[in-house]
């Protein structure tokens, strides 16, 4: 059994499809539906009567709907960086590297570690330590995709990223099997517009990743401008060469470019 008043906040959390709650839509709601009281007081009410479901994040609670049966969570493994974006929505925090393949549905697995890239400034919550970790990469507006309610890299923005920071890509041999079955998910137009005044190396790896997704085409114009001289690594150094060995390369195409190791 529960009070009119907390009916009334939970019925209208149900309606409106409430994932996340925090103090201020707490607030929101008690006002529309005519309840008064302290928000952050009532939170903590609903959480103690199981309709809230406690999270790392301060001021934010995950809300649990009737409909589950039970104070059972969703075991949603995003609800803290969703919660991030509820208490802040001005945090700059965007699913990338195997996050981002992961929702985008390029990846098979799921990662050990969630990952999120932040530009310049932007502070790693406390939250996310552990679960996740960062990346220092900053994307604009175009590279960034809306996917399930969840900020992340487009596949364009993977692409760039993978180039940008390929070590920041810690499932190689995932990466190995879907980049070759991938050929048709990019822009053209956006990747050079990323790519544009971004370093020679970035632009080689870049290269290297539209090879291996069957599009020479892409690769040369990736590579209009950049020096022979120019070499870049990409992936851990291995016996035999020093790009990884699951990385397929056209040397034909990128011999020019290349250093005198024979890798990039």
């Amino acid at each position: 059994m529960i009070t009119r008043s907390v009916s009334l906040i939970v019925e209208q959390f149900e309606l409106d499809g409430d994932v996340i709650v925090t103090v201020e839509r707490m607030a929101a709601v008690m006002a529309q539906v005519g309840v008064a009281g302290d928000p952050r007081q009532r939170a903590y009410e609903l959480q103690r009567d199981g309709w809230l479901g406690k999270l790392r994040t301060r001021g934010a609670w995950e809300f649990l709907p009737g409909a589950r049966g039970g104070a059972y969570g969703s075991g949603d493994r995003f609800i803290e960086f969703r919660a991030q974006h509820a208490v802040d929505p001005g945090w700059g925090g965007v699913l990338a590297m195997e996050s981002a393949a992961s929702v985008l549905g390029l990846a098979q697995r799921i990662p050990e570690q969630e990952v999120v890239a932040l530009g310049a400034g932007t502070l790693f919550p406390k939250a996310l330590a552990g679960q996740w970790r960062y990346v220092r990469v900053d994307m604009p507006a175009e590279a960034i995709a809306d996917v399930n309610g969840l900020r992340s890299w487009s596949f364009d923005g993977l692409l760039v990223g993978i180039a940008t920071r390929p070590s920041a890509y810690r499932d190689a041999a995932g990466l190995a099997q879907w980049i070759e079955t991938s050929a048709e998910g990019f822009d053209e137009v956006i990747i050079k517009r990323l790519l544009s005044g971004a370093p020679d190396t970035v632009r080689q790896r870049a290269a290297y990743v539209l090879l291996l997704m069957g599009r020479e085409d892409s690769a040369r114009w990736v590579l209009e401008d950049v020096p022979p001289q120019v070499s870049a690594w990409f992936g851990p150094r291995q016996p035999g060469g020093r790009y990884d060995p699951l990385t397929k390369v056209n040397d034909t195409l990128l011999a020019p470019y290349l250093g005198a190791g024979g890798g990039a």
